[in-house]
C-alpha cells in the first residue's frame, strides 16, 4: 500500500506551500519579462493565468493551496489586469516570508513602482538611444517616471542587491515619488530639476541618502 506523502495539513505546511507557489509564479513572471513574453499589465495577467492554470492541471502544488490557486485564477479571468494577480502574489510572498524590509532592494523597488502606478503614475523603460536623446514622454495623467533599461539592469545584482546609483526622470510630483520610494526602504537623492522634468537618483546603501529630500505634500 502506498504511503501518504502529503502529510497532515497544518498552518505551517500551508504557509510554506503558499510561499513556494508565490515564489515560483513571481520567478516565472520575471523570466517571462526578460524574454519579452510579458511586461505590460495585460501580458502579465495573461501569463500568470496560463501559468496558474498549468500548475492546477499538473497538480504541481499541494492540495492545501488548491483553493488559493482557484481564487487567483478567478481574479485574473474575471477582472483582467484590474485583478492585479501580480500584486496578490507579491502580497502572499511577503506575508509568508516576513517583513517587506527583509526583501531584496530590487523586490522593494518593483513594489514601489507598482504602488506609484496604482496611484495613477505612468511608467516608461527606455533604451539607451532614447535615454541619451533626452526625450520626455508625456504621461497620460499628471505624473510619470522613466528609467534607462541598461542602467536599471546594471544597478542590481542577480540576487536583487542594489550596487550602483540609478537615475529616474520624473514628470509631475517629485515629492510623491521620493515619499513612496522612501516608504519602501529605498534611498532617493535630491531632485535635479529642469523645465522638462526632475531627475532623482536612487542610491545603494553604501551611498548615504540626501537628508534634505523633498517631503510629501
Amino acid at each position: 500500500m502506498l504511503s501518504d506523502k502529503t502529510g497532515s495539513v497544518t498552518t505551517e505546511n500551508t504557509t510554506s506551500a503558499l510561499s513556494h507557489l508565490a515564489f515560483c509564479a513571481l520567478a516565472a513572471l520575471a523570466l517571462a519579462r526578460q524574454e519579452g513574453v510579458a511586461g505590460t499589465p495585460v501580458a502579465d495577467n495573461l501569463f500568470l493565468i496560463r501559468w496558474l492554470a498549468t500548475a492546477q492541471k499538473q497538480k504541481r502544488f499541494p492540495k492545501s493551496v488548491a483553493t488559493d490557486i482557484r481564487w487567483l485564477l478567478e481574479q485574473g479571468r474575471r477582472h483582467g489586469p484590474a485583478g492585479r494577480l501580480h500584486r496578490h502574489l507579491e502580497y502572499i510572498w511577503r506575508s509568508c516570508r516576513g517583513n517587506l524590509a527583509d526583501q531584496s532592494d530590487l523586490f522593494r523597488l518593483t513594489y514601489a513602482t507598482e504602488t506609484l502606478k496604482d496611484q495613477g503614475w505612468d511608467n516608461y523603460v527606455m533604451d539607451s538611444r532614447e535615454w541619451a536623446a533626452g526625450g520626455t514622454p508625456v504621461p497620460s495623467q499628471h505624473n510619470g517616471f522613466w528609467v534607462e533599461k541598461a542602467a536599471l539592469s546594471a544597478a542590481f545584482s542577480h540576487d536583487g542587491h542594489h550596487l550602483h546609483p540609478v537615475p529616474f526622470r520624473i514628470v509631475g510630483d517629485a515629492a510623491q515619488f521620493i515619499h513612496v520610494m522612501s516608504e519602501y526602504g529605498l534611498r532617493p537623492g535630491l531632485p535635479a530639476s529642469t523645465s522638462d522634468c526632475h531627475t532623482i537618483v536612487l542610491n545603494p546603501a553604501e551611498v548615504p541618502p540626501q537628508p534634505d529630500a523633498l517631503q510629501p505634500r
